[in-house]
């Protein structure tokens, strides 16, 4: 609820603004592309939400507008969400003389296309859309301190179990342009899982000899809510050629 309520007093303070900016503006050119990248705090829904909580993650969406004369157009979205990440300790040589910290990660990603709806034009734009694609619960075990250090393969880290599936996200938001290219972004979105396999802190575990045995495989509905902070670009049609030497 507390972020709720920052999220619709950002958008209260947006749309105070820009009645006084509105007065100046001129007409704005349509949008031909617009791309952005935003901060996603989650929260889990049902029994998920009761076992994972609350989660956190990026998400970046590009909307390509095909018409002028229309505000429809085709989404592309990504959503990261991880919603468990712990660290232990553990011995990595037999007697332990050399102890290393295990992270054990739990999240989702999703990859989305689909429609978008930009209600109005201008300085501020209020935005619905959805997006249906495949998704992925995953759960990763790394050694920190080798991954860290910049190396990769199988002993900095190695994936215990992903459950792929088709997600849908439906939400909307609220776009404000400091200029006619760029502004900050306000959203939401339900994110449609579908019953999956997955697991939360305590579900893999670490053996002092060792060993790594998943110990418990969560089973249900997996869907969440989330709340959306970050930037926009926008690029009106003919910017490209306004900004060419010839």
């Amino acid at each position: 609820m507390r972020i709720l309520t920052a999220v619709l007093g950002l958008c209260l303070l947006v749309v105070g603004a820009s009645e006084v900016k509105a007065q100046d503006d001129l007409e704005w050119r349509p949008r031909l592309l617009g791309i952005g990248a935003n901060f996603m705090a989650s929260e889990g829904l049902n029994e998920f939400g009761e076992l994972s909580g609350g989660g956190w993650g990026f998400t970046s969406g590009v909307t390509w507008m095909p018409s002028q004369t229309s505000n429809f157009g085709a989404r592309l979205d990504l959503s990261l969400n991880v919603y468990d990440r712990a660290q232990h300790p553990t011995c990595l040589t037999t007697p332990c003389w050399m102890k290393g910290d295990m992270s054990i990660t739990n999240g989702t990603f999703q990859f989305g296309i689909g429609p978008e709806w930009t209600i109005s034009r201008g300085p501020v734009q209020p935005y619905l859309f959805a997006t249906a694609g495949p998704s992925v619960f995953y759960t990763n075990l790394g050694l920190d301190w080798l991954c860290n250090e910049g190396n990769s393969g199988s002993y900095c880290s190695e994936n215990y179990h992903s459950d792929w599936g088709i997600a849908a996200r439906t939400g909307g938001g609220l776009r404000y342009h400091f200029s006619e290219a760029f502004g900050l972004n306000l959203g939401f979105a339900y994110q449609y899982h579908g019953v999956r396999k997955y697991m939360i802190k305590g579900d893999l575990g670490l053996y002092d000899d060792g060993t790594v045995k998943v110990d418990n495989m969560r089973h249900s509905r997996a869907n969440n809510l989330s709340f959306e902070v970050g930037m926009n670009f926008s690029m009106p049609r003919g910017y490209i050629r306004e900004r060419m030497p010839f």
